[in-house]
């Protein structure tokens, strides 16, 4: 079994540019805040537990994963998660980036006024001016709307509406996965107790009533 994962990551620009850097996206001119810009950065809110950051967010259709930058990491004291195996990431000229793929975070919180997501994000070396790359998957699954009044961008199309609230970003269910179960690494870290009543199996769905007998009163 190979010991590196691999996979690649465009960032920032056209291959054309004869410019290489080592880092995932590259500075050029100074960005705005908002979507007419040279640019696409966008300032958001990124939660990490209960604390709440502004972040500089560019929205990049060459980038194939989400990114978030080392710097920032270690500024707001975000969680770090070391992969297994280091997986390769590259920018724009094809080049691995030095210190990428190493760690990921755990899932976080980015607002934009009312919407939110949930995102993972690959750590690795970045452009200073931002914190985060938002890939062109993220952008095709949320996209943005542009007030024709002026340069603020909006994610207020139908879907984000109905579905990246900050209720549905907090809302907790729970999925059976039989293969799940089956893994040789799987344990029992607690189980859920049905409360008293007359027929307890009236609050336990049937798919799980063979497991009643483990359970006690």
């Amino acid at each position: 079994m190979p010991q590196v994962q691999a996979f690649m990551i465009i960032c920032g620009t056209s291959r054309k540019r004869k410019m290489e850097e080592s880092s995932a996206g590259t500075p050029t001119k100074k960005a705005k805040s908002l979507i007419g810009g040279q640019r696409p950065i966008i300032e958001m809110v990124l939660h990490n537990g209960p604390r709440k950051n502004k972040v500089k967010v560019l929205l990049d259709t060459g980038c194939s994963i989400s990114l978030i930058n080392q710097e920032t990491v270690r500024r707001l004291g975000v969680r770090r998660i070391p992969h297994a195996h280091p997986i390769r990431i590259e920018n724009y000229t094809g080049n691995a980036v030095p210190d990428a793929g190493q760690h990921h975070t755990p899932p976080l919180r980015l607002q934009h006024q009312d919407h939110y997501t949930t995102e993972e994000f690959e750590i690795s070396p970045m452009d200073p001016e931002i914190d985060i790359f938002l890939p062109f998957d993220w952008i095709t699954k949320h996209a943005p709307q542009r007030r024709w009044t002026s340069e603020e961008v909006q994610f207020n199309s139908p879907a984000c509406i109905q579905n990246c609230t900050k209720h549905k970003r907090v809302e907790f269910s729970l999925t059976w996965d039989e293969d799940e179960c089956k893994e040789a690494s799987a344990r029992l870290i607690g189980y859920v107790l049905a409360v008293a009543s007359e027929n307890p199996l009236d609050l336990i769905p049937e798919e799980f009533r063979q497991y009643v007998g483990v359970m006690g009163k």
